[in-house]
């Protein structure tokens, strides 16, 4: 039996605990669970505590965001040598044979780093949004003939539900926490994925369900951060993309030459932006490097 172990991080989920938990616990697969909470305020920590006294739970004190609180899940499950990391959202909860169905699109193959389930809305009558987009159109097309194979790979499919294996994390290490927080960091892995030569596989036969649509008023809140964010982050994404020869000393240089010509012009109002523009492109290099190298540096930063 292979050993999995199961990470959630937490940030006010109290509504879905019961159903989150309760169906790992009901999976056939056994998976060792291990919760981070951001400093939740609506007692999602002492509910699962109550509900579920076998869950292991690291209380951070603070909102760490998404990729830094699940490299600290990542870590520790590598540390208690586990074949395989399971990344599931604190608003989805899966079916009973969901991660037994997953480890079998790892078997015979040497070159597998990540499968996804089908990614399903909360009430389970439609694909999830998002996970719609990434599909490849021969999905599509099969779905409507309704002769859907096992398998598809897929350049990315969101961090919502990810079965990673040890190999693939100890290739390439955790999430990127140089650049992202709580969203592009799922991109990102892709991309690494894909440059250290694993694939991400989709198998059909393995569900889960996103309740994406209940979140109410947070999910207005994240979707203003990320349309307010969304150029920067986008810079991010795709200049931090390792598959792509990107001469990012060229671009710190373009912004030094702006700062001077408006320093000079004395448009102070522009220095501060480009000043963060210099910044983030620096942060880019650094991130671009540490991905090339992989291993556990992000899990060790």
């Amino acid at each position: 039996m292979q050993k999995v172990y199961t990470i959630v991080v937490t940030y006010n989920a109290s509504k879905w605990v019961d159903k989150c938990f309760s169906s790992l616990i009901s999976s056939k697969q056994p998976t060792e669970i291990i919760v981070i909470d951001n400093n939740s305020n609506d007692n999602t920590a002492q509910k699962i505590k109550d509900r579920f006294p076998h869950v292991e739970i690291i209380e951070a004190g603070e909102n760490l965001g998404f990729a830094k609180a699940n490299n600290i899940g990542i870590k520790l499950a590598l540390e208690k040598g586990t074949d395989f990391v399971f990344l599931l959202n604190q608003d989805a909860w899966i079916e009973p044979d969901t991660i037994e169905n997953l480890i079998q699109s790892f078997k015979g193959k040497n070159n597998v780093g990540i499968v996804s389930p089908i990614h399903l809305n909360g009430s389970g009558n439609a694909l999830d949004i998002n996970f719609s987009f990434c599909m490849p159109s021969d999905f599509t097309s099969d779905g409507y003939l309704k002769k859907l194979k096992p398998e598809y790979t897929s350049k990315m499919v969101n961090a919502a539900a990810w079965l990673v294996s040890a190999e693939c994390l100890r290739k390439i290490g955790g999430f990127d926490t140089l650049l992202f927080t709580h969203y592009g960091e799922d991109d990102n892995y892709c991309q690494r994925l894909e440059y250290h030569g694993y694939k991400l596989i989709v198998n059909t036969e393995a569900k889960i369900h996103h309740d994406r649509e209940n979140r109410g008023d947070e999910s207005k809140y994240r979707d203003t951060i990320w349309k307010s964010n969304n150029a920067d982050l986008m810079e991010k994404v795709n200049l931090g993309n390792i598959n792509l020869n990107v001469d990012i000393d060229r671009l710190i240089k373009i912004q030094r030459i702006k700062y001077l010509k408006n320093l000079i012009l004395l448009r102070i109002r522009r220095l501060k932006r480009i000043r963060q523009k210099i910044l983030l492109y620096q942060q880019i290099n650094e991130s671009r490097y540490k991905s090339v190298q992989g291993g556990l540096v992000w899990l060790n930063s």
